[in-house]
């Protein structure tokens, strides 16, 4: 049904899929940002800690009811009709399971964390399986044709049109932690649709044991890994939601959204261009290695900086954005945020783990990472939920450690390699450290209001970064350099030369490096 484009086509792929989907987060981010702001003054923190909680189960539940399925579409190398029928058949199924099993098991959880207004809400959540899988192999389909364009306006009108726009109507009618929920709903609607309409493919249900098997084969293992993966990210949830409640799990909440919406994301998008093209160059050791080391170094040289500018300016973040009541995020958003380049760093690791079938090691790391994660979290809650951020960070610098250590074997790397991709980036937020307290302490001084603060701090040190790049561009290591050139082509394949003069300093050896590239 499908073919495969060649090596210089996934290269050209992958830039225009990075630049696409970076147009989709920098509208989205500010949208999200935007949003943040707005719900945070006309909902309580209780409203986002009861949503947050019933998002766990439902996010759980969704894990189950795709079984690996969108993977197992991109990673089939031969793709038939049948499959894709067979496929949608399955997803449909699971959704309506999906949904039964949340409804039913909604009063149970709301007993179990002593929250009865838990069962409504979770009941109305279940809806979003029959409403989100429909369109799963219209995804899977998208991903696999490397279609970043399509899926960057599928995402971006969702989110704007049936999150945003839902949110905003119903928190000013005064619903309260229902906005939370229809927002969540609409956006799930609307992307649906918009993913049926934008890709086409067989419907016609088939029930077929051959066709299941084989895009089940890999799902299996995907989907108890990204269980264990799930337990890692919402475990410090359901410790501060079952011991300590919906207030301050709210609090918590806001500072792990707040922390995501600059930062990862970046890795996020990174990661979900990069997995199909891995896959498809898993047969060619050279070609995957070199791929895993240009996305952890440009994972580290983006998500390090911000990083670094998110935790100074936290108590300016979080006053301008969520308001003062909001006090007590801001040093678990702080603890958070220390590790987003080590949270973003493992995230290729689970790509690389994705696109060559290992499944076994992903299981084991993510289970460790799951029982570590657990463990903290349990110990931490008895200092609050800043405890708890703590606790997080330890687990993700074990995760992180261990990520690394199981990648390079995989790739039979040398570790010398791998920290020449990975240090560059965390030199870069040393310095952007630097650089931002000298900005923050002198603005402070002058009297400026925080929101001054908080601009004037990142715009002085964005700026004197850039200069730095411009003129030391050899700081961000040798793949830096080497994305640095790719990137320059890219751009002057599509530009006039006279407006792309600053591509000049790094136009040393750049057509044989790109003509090497494309001879992949």
């Amino acid at each position: 049904m499908t073919t495969r484009p060649s090596k210089a086509a996934l290269l050209r792929s992958a830039f225009s899929g990075l630049a696409s989907q970076y147009i989709n987060v920098f509208v989205q981010g500010l949208v999200q940002l935007g949003l943040l702001a707005l719900l945070a003054r006309l909902l309580v923190p209780a409203d986002f800690g009861l949503v947050g909680l019933a998002t766990v189960f439902v996010g759980l539940a969704t894990l189950l009811s795709q079984f690996g399925l969108r993977v197992g579409i991109i990673r089939l190398p031969t793709l038939t009709d049948r499959d894709v029928r067979a496929g949608f058949t399955l997803a449909l199924v699971l959704g309506l399971a999906g949904t039964s099993l949340v409804a039913l098991s909604a009063p149970l959880v709301a007993a179990l964390f002593r929250s009865p207004e838990l069962t409504p809400v979770l009941r109305v959540l279940s809806l979003t399986f029959i409403l989100a899988n429909p369109s799963l192999i219209a995804e899977a389909l998208l991903e696999r044709d490397l279609a970043w364009n399509r899926l960057m306006w599928v995402n971006l009108a969702a989110f704007v049109l049936g999150y945003a726009a839902t949110a905003i109507a119903l928190a000013l009618l005064g619903w309260g932690y229902w906005a939370l929920v229809g927002s969540q709903l609409a956006q799930t609607l609307w992307r649906s649709v918009l993913l049926l309409l934008t890709q086409s493919h067989p419907k016609r249900p088939l029930v077929s044991g051959r066709e299941l098997r084989e895009l089940t084969r890999f799902g299996g293992g995907f989907t108890l890994a990204r269980l264990f993966n799930y337990g890692a990210q919402q475990g410090d949830y359901l410790v501060v939601g079952r011991v300590l409640g919906i207030t301050p799990l709210g609090f918590y909440t806001r500072a792990f959204k707040l922390m995501q919406i600059p930062t990862q994301y970046f890795g996020l998008i990174v990661t979900k261009v990069l997995f199909p093209i891995m896959a498809r160059l898993q047969h060619d050791p050279d070609q995957l290695r070199l791929t895993y080391l240009l996305g952890s170094a440009a994972i580290g040289l983006m998500s390090a900086p911000l990083s670094a500018l998110m935790v100074v300016t936290a108590p300016e973040l979080v006053q301008v954005l969520l308001g003062p009541r909001w006090v007590p995020a801001v040093i678990p958003f702080q603890v958070l945020t220390v590790g987003v380049v080590l949270r973003n760093g493992f995230l290729m690791a689970y790509c690389l783990d994705g696109a060559v079938g290992d499944m076994r090691k992903r299981t084991i790391r993510d289970g460790l990472y799951a029982a570590s994660v657990l463990l903290g979290s349990v110990v931490g809650v008895r200092f609050g939920i800043t405890g708890v951020a703590a606790a997080m960070l330890l687990a993700i610098v074990v995760n992180y450690l261990v990520a690394a250590g199981m990648s390079v074997q995989l790739l039979s790397c040398p570790w010398s390699e791998y920290l020449r991709a990975q240090t560059p980036g965390f030199v870069l937020g040393l310095i952007a450290v630097g650089l931002a307290l000298v900005g923050r302490l002198s603005l402070q001084q002058l009297g400026a209001t925080p929101l001054g603060v908080l601009i004037g701090t990142w715009a002085l040190t964005s700026v004197l970064l850039l200069v730095l790049l411009f003129f030391r561009p050899s700081i961000t290591g040798r793949y830096g350099v080497h994305l640095l050139r790719l990137a320059g082509s890219a751009l002057a394949e599509r530009m006039p030369a006279r407006s792309l003069q600053w591509v000049a300093p790094y136009a040393s050896g750049l057509v044989r490096r790109v003509a090497n590239a494309r001879n992949l």
